[in-house]
């Protein structure tokens, strides 16, 4: 018999390359919150990464729709290989989330939303959010609207320390220099912290590659469990997604 994507059920495109080692962070994630015991228990993924996708930042702050096409060409190529839905690991990405959502005829997974979902899970419903993600994401509001709407605010780095600290450490986990993206970062995390904020959210696919623990919510792997639970629902299953309950309960976010 020859197999056919059409008769693989409950297969997710991935839309990544936005870099490429969060394209690889995401699967794991993936792969680590999938209940299963054997191979055939995992979901059938189909992975589209092209990191040759125009910088999302660069072309917000100059009113650029040029990433657009590359990523339409994406969900399209990934719609045609049998995905039955998507998952774009790049928060800046989903700046142009309506008009791809409108080129496919696929559910195509929000990252805000299934980070909303988390902040939830670890009993935090209102409140001021520290906010880590790239100026472009900053200045598009991705995050600030969204939240705003389900009572949330989001608290963001002094401009200096975004420019400086923010965007300089997420160029260096591009470049593979994680110990110096993470200093630079946890900067910016403790600038949060003394602002007030209820958590930090991690809105930029590179830096949980670099920071991580119970201060930060991982707006990654929130869209890895979105992802997970997606697939499991659409084959009628009722088991959650691995780790999915084991939250902290609400404290006082602290970075020691």
């Amino acid at each position: 018999m020859k197999v056919t994507s059409d008769k693989i059920n409950g297969v997710l495109g991935i839309l990544g390359g936005m870099g490429p080692m969060a394209t690889v962070d995401f699967v794991k994630k993936i792969i680590e919150q999938t209940p299963a015991e054997c191979d055939q228990d995992h979901i059938p993924l189909v992975i589209y990464s092209v990191p040759q996708i125009p910088d999302r930042s660069q072309c917000i702050a100059e009113a650029n729709d040029a990433p657009l096409e590359w990523l339409v060409t994406g969900v399209n190529i990934l719609r045609d290989s049998g995905a039955q839905s998507i998952a774009i690991p790049c928060n800046t990405a989903h700046f142009w989330y309506t008009p791809l959502q409108k080129h496919c005829d696929i559910p195509i997974l929000h990252i805000v939303d299934a980070a909303a979902n988390a902040l939830v899970s670890r009993g935090i419903c209102s409140g001021r959010i520290g906010l880590l993600a790239t100026t472009g994401t900053i200045k598009a509001n991705i995050y600030q609207e969204r939240l705003s709407k389900l009572g949330y605010s989001c608290i963001l780095p002094s401009p200096r320390l975004q420019k400086e600290a923010v965007m300089t450490g997420i160029a260096e986990v591009k470049a593979g220099n994680y110990g110096i993206a993470q200093h630079l970062l946890e900067k910016a995390a403790k600038y949060l912290v003394t602002s007030g904020c209820e958590i930090i959210m991690l809105g930029c696919t590179e830096i949980p590659i670099v920071l991580k623990g119970n201060a930060y919510l991982d707006a990654t792997e929130a869209l890895a469990r979105a992802a997970v639970t997606s697939h499991l629902q659409s084959k009628g299953k009722t088991r959650l997604p691995v780790n999915s309950n084991t939250y902290p309960s609400k404290t006082k976010v602290r970075l020691d």
